[in-house]
């Protein structure tokens, strides 16, 4: 989705903006995790490690960091996630934001259906807009 920033006319383009962004952000936090424990296992034959072993290693103590970053970032969006149905969009931009949050939290694995519905009717109000 492209950027709404700039739009700030309408509250639910910042709202959507800004959990989008965090959702991005937790994105990259979860590779960077999946990075660091691949590094462990060819490190330090990770799986044969127990908790207390892998306490140690300077590998656990990031990925517990990022664990809590991510965990923050899901209780954020949450919060922002519960209040978006709340705020009245009032542009265009307003509305593909939310849809595009909706798209997104209706995850693809759990809801095919949804999840396409939702995004068909996102891709459909873009066209009609000529975007």
């Amino acid at each position: 989705m492209a950027p709404l920033a700039g739009i700030i006319a309408d509250p639910a383009v910042a709202a959507s903006e800004t959990w989008l962004a965090r959702r991005a952000e937790r994105e990259r936090l979860c590779l960077r995790w999946q990075q660091i424990e691949k590094a462990a296992f060819a490190r330090h034959d990770w799986p044969k490690l127990n908790r207390t072993q892998r306490a140690r290693h300077r590998e656990q103590l990031e990925m517990d960091a990022l664990d809590d970053e991510m965990d923050s970032l899901d209780g954020q969006n949450e919060a922002l996630l519960a209040s978006l149905p709340l705020i009245a969009a009032t542009t265009y931009h307003g509305i593909c934001g939310k849809l595009a949050v909706a798209a997104l939290e209706a995850c693809p694995e759990d809801h095919p259906e949804l999840h396409h519905l939702i995004a068909s009717i996102l891709r459909d109000y873009r066209a009609l807009n000529g975007d």
